[in-house]
């Protein structure tokens, strides 16, 4: 057996059961990299409660499948990777725009997607110590100064998914096989 299952609702934890049975309801399955988490309960919640918290914020759906594309692959996620490459093209984000995060390319063809990745990249390269160009560059594009904080959450709960997925293995899950990725 390994040594991070990856449990059903009925094996997982007591405390995780319910954050594994919201998710489903959210997503329409349980994500294996969920079902790993569920072996600690704390992790399942807090991942539980980012999410519900992100689907709230006044970024769109594509605008945070952008960040999760671009934190993943800089992070050398193959699992988040596809999830949201396919959460991304579920929520509209073009194909083209996609194929472009997935390469870990500069120039993305949409102007917003575009500025969205750099700040991230930026984000996650100095370690949050971005500077006023940088953050004024993503308020140039229409992004309220709340909206930038909305950017770094999303960007901390997919590093939090990242490393989940990196340290276990957690398996890619059929649904997600057609938008598998190797860094």
């Amino acid at each position: 057996m390994t040594v991070f299952p990856v449990h059903s609702a009925g094996s997982a934890p007591q405390q995780s059961q319910q954050p594994l049975d919201e998710l489903r309801q959210r997503v329409g399955f349980i994500p294996n990299l969920a079902a790993t988490m569920a072996e600690a309960p704390t992790t399942m919640d807090g991942f539980n409660q980012l999410q519900r918290a992100l689907a709230h914020s006044t970024i769109t759906a594509a605008e945070r499948e952008v960040v999760g594309v671009t934190v993943s692959v800089a992070n050398r996620c193959p699992y988040s990777v596809a999830a949201h490459s396919a959460f991304a093209a579920r929520a509209g984000v073009s194909p083209e725009v996609i194929a472009a995060l997935r390469a870990g390319k500069d120039d993305l063809p949409e102007e917003k997607a575009a500025a969205l990745s750099a700040f991230t990249k930026a984000l996650l390269r100095s370690g949050g110590l971005v500077d006023r160009a940088e953050i004024d560059a993503l308020l140039g594009h229409g992004y309220s100064p709340a909206q930038v904080l909305e950017v770094i959450t999303q960007a901390v709960y997919t590093t939090m998914a990242n490393w989940v997925a990196n340290a276990t293995g957690a398996p890619l899950d059929d649904a997600l096989a057609a938008h598998a990725w190797t860094a």
